[in-house]
């Protein structure tokens, strides 16, 4: 267990709130789509000792072709799964019905990486968190602790039909 209290992070400007060991580092980086060039995101990033997670968001407003937006949660997939260790899960998912997908990596170090990736209004939520073997409940925590919120700071909650599509949001 960690001597830090855990804080519930809001950001209404890339619209999530998520459970972190501390204020968040904030950097801008260019993040490379599948079909070339750069798009602006931002990388929220808490370090408690060994342990950092990270939440990724990436602003796909630009894109035009829809199937690259829906594309980038594979994509953002693959680029995982590409770092190499023993991928030990690797399946669709999805938060509060909103679409996306989790990977587990048993790394060639011994750590351990737990990725999800969201993907809400044209942003793509990459949350990460790299762990040692021993620290796995507090990686799916973090996991768990997603909330992605709509531009008035409310949680984004969806109801779906037989076929899995939205039918209406729930509050």
């Amino acid at each position: 267990a960690s001597a830090r209290e855990w804080i519930d992070y809001v950001n209404r400007e890339d619209r999530f709130k998520v459970n972190l060991p501390g204020q968040p580092t904030v950097r801008d980086i260019s993040y490379e789509p599948q079909r070339g060039g750069t798009v602006p995101a931002r990388v929220y990033t808490s370090q408690d000792g060994p342990r950092r997670f990270s939440v990724t968001v990436v602003d796909l407003t630009s894109f035009k072709e829809p199937s690259d937006v829906k594309g980038s949660i594979a994509w953002e997939a693959w680029h995982f799964r590409k770092r190499g260790g023993t991928v030990t899960y690797d399946a669709y998912s999805q938060i509060d019905r909103i679409e996306g997908h989790h990977i587990h990596i048993q790394n060639t170090d011994g750590t351990l990486t737990y990725a999800g990736i969201y993907l809400q209004n044209r942003r793509l939520y990459i949350l990460e968190a790299n762990v040692p073997p021993n620290a796995s409940a507090g990686a799916m925590l973090f996991q768990q602790s997603i909330q992605i919120l709509d531009d008035n700071g409310e949680r984004i909650r969806w109801e779906l039909d037989i076929d899995g599509n939205r039918v209406r949001r729930v509050k």
